[in-house]
C-alpha cells in the first residue's frame, strides 16, 4: 500500500497519543481552575466592586484575564490586578499578541527569555510594560518557534 492510499487511515498510535494529550491538558487546566488565586466571575466582582455581568463584558473585550473550565465557568487570576487594584491596562494588547487567554496566561506566569527569565506578570509589576508587550509581539510573531 503506497503512502498516498493510507493518508486517510487514521493512525492508531497517533489517535492514542493525541487523545493522551488532550487528557493531560484538560487535567492541567482544571488544575490551574482550581487553585486559590482563581475566583468565579461573582466573586472577581464582588473584589472589583462591580458586577459580574460587567466582568464578563471586559473579559469578552480583553481588559480581563478569564479562562474557560468545563465545569467551573470561567475563573479570573486575582493577579491581574496592578497596585491600584484595577487591572493592567496592557491585557487587551497582551492578549491580542498572544491569541487567546490560555496564551496570555502562560505569557504572564511563565519565564520569559525576552524578559530576562521574568514572567510577563513580574515585567508588568516592575512597570516594564513596554518590554512585556515587545516580548508578546516576537512570541506572537513566532520569534521564538
Amino acid at each position: 500500500v503506497s503512502p498516498i492510499e493510507d493518508a486517510d487511515a487514521p493512525d492508531p498510535k497517533l489517535t492514542r497519543a493525541l487523545v493522551a494529550a488532550r487528557e493531560r491538558g484538560r487535567l492541567r487546566a482544571a488544575e490551574v481552575l482550581g487553585r486559590d488565586d482563581m475566583l468565579s466571575a461573582e466573586d472577581f466582582a464582588r473584589m472589583l466592586g462591580t458586577t459580574r455581568v460587567t466582568v464578563n463584558t471586559k473579559r469578552q473585550n480583553g481588559q480581563l484575564l478569564g479562562l474557560d473550565g468545563a465545569k467551573r465557568g470561567f475563573r479570573f487570576p486575582v493577579w491581574q490586578l496592578d497596585a491600584e487594584g484595577k487591572p493592567y491596562a496592557e491585557l487587551p494588547a497582551l492578549q491580542e499578541r498572544l491569541g487567546g487567554p490560555w496564551a496570555l496566561y502562560r505569557f504572564l506566569v511563565q519565564p520569559q527569555g525576552a524578559l530576562g527569565a521574568l514572567t510577563g506578570r513580574e515585567a508588568l509589576e516592575r512597570g516594564m510594560a513596554k518590554d512585556a508587550l515587545a516580548a508578546a509581539e516576537s512570541i506572537g510573531r513566532g520569534d521564538f518557534l
